[in-house]
């Protein structure tokens, strides 16, 4: 007999992270140090704020400093573009530090934020 889970809320999974831009257009990724859980990994960066997009061209979220752990560029995943994956090896441990960048649609200069992902042990 299989027991069906109760959807989560968005904010409880793990390995996502919230993005939203305020009111005064400061990008918040929630939570701001991502705790990273499980070897190969997508890590799922979800846009909540309408008006926003992140760009489609891999630099939606970028590790400063990647060496193996982050091998492949981000994506921006269509049609909508409000949600970006990153794929994380998560096979040493350490703070990665991160810029996440969302696009006004219709134009605009872009807006970014530097939060950290936390590689497990």
């Amino acid at each position: 007999m299989s027991h069906r889970k109760h959807p989560m809320d968005e904010t409880s999974k793990p390995n996502r992270v919230i993005v939203t831009v305020d009111a005064s257009n400061n990008v918040v990724c929630d939570p701001d140090t991502l705790p990273a859980l499980g070897r190969n990994i997508e890590l799922k960066f979800v846009l909540k704020t309408e008006g926003y997009v992140f760009p489609n061209d891999g630099t939606a979220v970028v590790v400063d400093n990647p060496g193996s752990e982050f091998p492949r560029p981000s994506k921006a995943l269509p049609p909508d573009d409000t949600t970006a994956t990153l794929f994380n090896c998560n096979s040493k441990a350490g703070n990665f530090k991160y810029t996440a960048t969302v696009w006004p649609i219709g134009g605009g200069a872009p807006l970014s934020v530097d939060p950290i992902i936390q590689n497990g042990p």
